[in-house]
């Protein structure tokens, strides 16, 4: 296809789905400017790359919230040491708690999460606690769910999973006293999910939608014909550019292909993760993102 007309039928999509309310106004994402960062002759593989950019906005996002509590009774395998099973009885004790960082932060998705699952879901706002407060729970053998937006490399859950108060943990008290553990996610890449049930066996997972290998840029990498090399040549070229706030992100590897070199090509109405593609979300210099990651 030519340069132009690929040019044009990514724009074009874009104004789209503006125009239909799956995507925010030009204040928010910015595709013509942000195709502007590129020099004329990369910017058909920048718009290629545009073209598979998936975009959550606030209503789907609710939606997922809302399919992923109530696939919680729907019987179906949750984690591999079971074949199913109803885990609506393990909600009478149940309490809800945010998967935070390394260092909790109230800008943490979790904690937005647990507030829309008091005004969504209508949980009990006095069922809403702190990971610290989840352990003691936990100790009692009562039910805690883990709640967050997305699984990129599984490694914000593992690290709440893991994380010690008082000198147990939530992964320590599973294995010595058990509880039911569930956690509710909107978006899995297979590899978190995968990194979750190896490494957290015991936690019954519920996640609407999974990302496969397919939806990522190293599905496109693997090609191995010229609009892969044309990606790679791109992200090459462009990533020194960038210069994302988190300096975790500055590894060049993970500049050009996201955190854990997931390559992932997606957004959220309320954040971007660090896993997406840093070109289409980082600041750099003289660089205009697609959106901004909040």
């Amino acid at each position: 296809m030519r340069s132009d007309i690929l040019i044009r039928e990514a724009l074009e999509k874009c104004e789209v789905l503006k125009k239909a309310g799956l995507w925010p106004n030009e204040s928010r994402m910015r595709p013509r400017a942000w195709l502007d960062n590129f020099d004329d002759e990369d910017q058909s593989t920048a718009a290629y790359l545009l073209s598979k950019f998936t975009f959550y906005n606030n209503d789907l996002t609710e939606r997922l919230l809302k399919a992923s509590y109530q696939s919680i009774g729907d019987g179906l395998p949750k984690k591999p040491s079971n074949s199913g099973g109803n885990l609506i009885d393990a909600l009478e004790s149940a309490i809800l708690v945010p998967v935070s960082g390394e260092k909790p932060n109230p800008t943490d998705s979790g904690y937005l999460f647990c507030r829309k699952a008091r005004q969504i879901l209508r949980i009990p706002e006095e069922r809403i606690k702190n990971l610290d407060e989840s352990v003691e729970h936990a100790a009692k053998g009562d039910t805690v769910i883990l709640l967050d937006d997305f699984i990129g490399s599984g490694d914000q859950f593992l690290k709440s999973w893991e994380r010690i108060y008082n000198g147990h943990s939530l992964k320590s008290l599973i294995e010595k006293n058990y509880f039911e553990a569930i956690y509710i996610t909107l978006v899995s890449t297979d590899y978190g999910l995968n990194e979750i049930k190896i490494n957290a066996p015991k936690v019954s997972v519920c996640c609407p939608h999974i990302l496969y290998k397919e939806s990522t840029v190293s599905h496109i990498l693997d090609k191995n014909d010229s609009t892969s090399k044309k990606v790679k040549d791109l992200l090459e070229k462009y990533s020194p550019r960038l210069t994302p706030k988190d300096h975790y992100m500055c590894h060049p590897p993970y500049l050009k292909y996201g955190y854990k070199m997931r390559g992932l090509m997606l957004g959220f109405d309320h954040s971007i993760p660090d896993a997406t593609l840093p070109i289409f979300w980082s600041p750099g210099n003289n660089w205009e993102p697609l959106i901004e990651r909040t």
